[in-house]
């Protein structure tokens, strides 16, 4: 049975370290059209991506729901016009409510942010882009923790 400073080890710890930096991240800026995000989020084989401005800043994030929901929205008839794609901006569809979180926050933080996200950007002190944290890097280290954990019982027991 795992106590109390055991469970405080792993999710007082800094995520500084899963953090995936952003010179690996697929991002998108907010005056492009929604056509070309579209294009690069199939292309990259994702679903969201961040959204981020000439001054490194997070706007928000982008996905292919947020683009297809907006479309609904500004049809007439209900049918998506995918040539009405290039007249809109990414600014006009994305979700601004995925600001980031500092990319010095501590594990058990990040944990509950993530419950419900794929990923997270991240962000300094300054509100400048680094990186993201994904809910599967999170998950392989709490997983990596238990097996560890399993493992050092099973040592104390022979």
């Amino acid at each position: 049975m795992l106590n109390r400073d055991q469970y405080s080890y792993l999710f007082s710890r800094e995520i500084t370290p899963l953090i995936i930096p952003k010179e690996q991240v697929v991002v998108i800026d907010p005056d492009w059209s929604l056509e070309r995000a579209l294009l690069v989020l199939t292309r990259k084989g994702t679903n969201s991506v961040p959204v981020i401005n000439n001054e490194d800043q997070v706007e928000g994030v982008i996905s292919k729901t947020d683009i297809l929901d907006f479309m609904l929205r500004t049809s007439k008839d209900s049918k998506i016009d995918f040539t009405a794609l290039a007249h809109y901006k990414v600014k006009e569809a994305m979700n601004k409510n995925h600001s980031g979180i500092l990319a010095n926050s501590i594990f058990s933080f990040a944990f509950e942010v993530l419950i419900n996200r794929s990923y997270i950007p991240i962000i300094d002190i300054k509100g400048k882009f680094v990186g993201i944290l994904t809910r599967k890097v999170m998950m392989e280290k709490v997983i990596e923790y238990f097996k560890e954990e399993y493992m050092k019982t099973l040592a104390d027991r022979s």
